[in-house]
């Protein structure tokens, strides 16, 4: 592929940034088999293939996942675009419903420093960056249901989807794809990764164009489904906006570079 051959190359996207967590090897939980691996491909696939600037956070604990925050919030101007990946454990409070992703050295039933999947909504309703789009293997709430996010027509014509494609970069995009289950991990059947993992890094290495986050989500879901049933286990992953977050109706786009 030459420039020549990147699509809608006129339109200006912005920098990438990506935040990936993976967590593992846990003091009071249940270690985890995947993360690491999912993590470490996730950040080659968009280094390489899609030209984020990276930071990884391997086995964190609260204080280095949230300092990351920081330091990826800092980077970051109103035109960019950023992707949070987190594998690992998910807990759901069974009072309020509330999603939390647990650092390594989470407690059990001690909230104290599990961080709630609201406070990273709250960060992201205040980080600059144009375009953020979650990926959680693992559980997250606060997504809004049935809301809108704005899907071109697959037969629109080139120079009307790059019309559209101007237009959607100045619009705001807060979404969510998460794996569907609380428990990140199946084991089986993804190949080093978790059943979800391999879905995602699947789609994204076969993507030859322009693709938006409900077409990832669309090819993902397929592929964890069928593979979730082999073994007998019913997994559907989730995409949708996220409440509160200033969402504005645009995709998270990738595009690989040339």
């Amino acid at each position: 592929r030459t420039s020549q051959n990147i699509p809608y190359r006129n339109v200006s996207m912005g920098k990438y940034y990506a935040l990936i967590i993976g967590n593992s090897d846990y003091t009071a939980y249940p270690d985890l088999k995947t993360p690491l691996n999912d993590a470490r491909s996730v950040d080659v696939l968009l280094r390489e293939r899609y030209g984020f600037s990276t930071k990884v956070v391997l086995n964190g604990n609260r204080h280095a996942i949230m300092t990351a925050f920081n330091e990826i919030q800092g980077r970051l101007t109103e035109k960019d675009n950023l992707l949070i990946y987190y594998a690992g454990h998910g807990e759901i409070d069974a009072r309020t419903q509330d999603a939390y992703w647990l650092p390594v050295d989470a407690e059990v039933g001690n909230t104290a420093n599990w961080i709630p999947s609201k406070a990273i909504t709250d960060l992201l309703s205040i980080m600059p960056a144009k375009h953020i789009l979650v990926v959680s293997d693992s559980c997250y709430s606060g997504a809004m249901t049935g809301s809108a996010v704005a899907k071109v027509p697959d037969d629109m014509d080139p120079g009307k989807k790059e019309k559209w494609l101007k237009v959607m970069a100045t619009k705001k995009a807060r979404t969510v794809l998460t794996s569907g289950d609380v428990k990140p991990v199946l084991d089986e059947g993804g190949e080093g990764h978790s059943i979800f993992a391999e879905a995602f890094l699947r789609a994204l290495r076969g993507n030859q164009g322009l693709m938006e986050d409900y077409e990832l989500y669309r090819e993902v879901s397929e592929k964890v489904a069928a593979a979730s049933a082999k073994i007998g286990f019913n997994q559907t992953p989730t995409y949708a906006p996220l409440q509160y977050a200033g969402h504005e109706g645009s995709p998270f786009f990738f595009r690989p570079e040339g």
